[in-house]
């Protein structure tokens, strides 16, 4: 697995300058983005959001959106940071947590990302709205908008990287923003290279529900529990708070991600049961 950032100056993920960093010892690259970002595979875009609150334990819904999502070995993941101050991070034994993913993959995580500082007017004094709101308001909506759509192009099929992939200089795709028009959302790219079930968190809102699980190939079963909260290891080592909720849903069974191809958080148990709207998100 292959982990690429993207800002607004082509941000390097762990390595500095244009070099490159390799982890030979899990199969693991970490590079520079450039045109040639995924060079096979498609691209998916998974956007981080904000929308009402569905559960009294936390004072919105912060997630993923699609929280579940089944790529091909080799496909590319594209984080697109709409909601801004989130982070995307592998539950692995160097965070201190339990492994949720294969063994033999190396631990990665994103920077704390927002907005690109090149889009942001230097005059500015207020933090800029949210692309699609007006004002400074949240993302609005928990619902099942077109936001798995790999690499922008609007369908809900897969599209060849090589026409999908973003190049770092272009606003990300899925933001609905063009580049002078607003904020526009830092990306960060993730390649999976090995099958397997891999879960991930935003680090300051797990608690609040904010995780999610992508699942590689066919490869559906997982070395970790996924259905019953019971069995979960206690926090720190397991998910926190209400991401433990999250990533034991029905919703999100390996099995079932790979049979939808995508799950929209909406689509959770624990929201429709609260009876959170499914609207599409303000801004899709």
């Amino acid at each position: 697995m292959k982990a690429v950032g993207v800002g607004a100056a082509l941000t390097v993920v762990g390595g500095a300058g244009g070099a490159a960093a390799s982890d030979d010892s899990a199969g693991n690259r970490i590079a520079q983005m450039n045109q040639e970002t995924a060079e096979t595979g498609s691209v998916y875009t998974v956007q981080t959001l904000i929308g009402p609150p569905t559960n009294p334990e936390r004072p919105a819904d912060f997630f993923y959106q699609p929280t579940g999502l089944s790529v091909d070995v080799g496909d590319v993941v594209q984080f697109v940071f709409v909601a801004p101050d989130h982070n995307v991070v592998h539950y692995h034994p160097a965070f201190g947590m339990r492994r949720r993913g294969p063994t033999g993959v190396s631990a990665f995580s994103s920077p704390l990302l927002g907005w690109r500082p090149d889009s942001i007017p230097g005059d500015q004094v207020e933090p800029p709205a949210e692309p699609g709101a007006e004002g400074g308001g949240e993302e609005g909506g928990n619902g099942d908008g077109p936001t798995a759509t790999p690499g922008g192009d609007g369908e809900a099929t897969a599209t060849p990287a090589e026409n999908g992939a973003a190049t770092g200089t272009e606003t990300p795709a899925g933001d609905g923003e063009s580049a002078g028009e607003g904020p526009v959302p830092d990306s960060w790219l993730v390649a999976f290279e090995t099958p397997g079930v891999y879960d991930l968190l935003c680090s300051p809102h797990e608690t609040f529900g904010m995780a999610m699980r992508v699942v590689v190939g066919e490869e559906t079963d997982a070395a970790f529990e996924t259905e019953d909260p019971e069995a979960l290891p206690e926090p720190r080592a397991g998910p926190v708070g209400l991401a433990r909720v999250t990533l034991t849903d029905p919703a999100l069974q390996p099995e079932n991600i790979v049979e939808q191809g995508q799950v929209p958080w909406g689509s959770l148990e624990a929201i429709q049961s609260a009876g959170g709207s499914t609207a599409t998100p303000s801004g899709e």
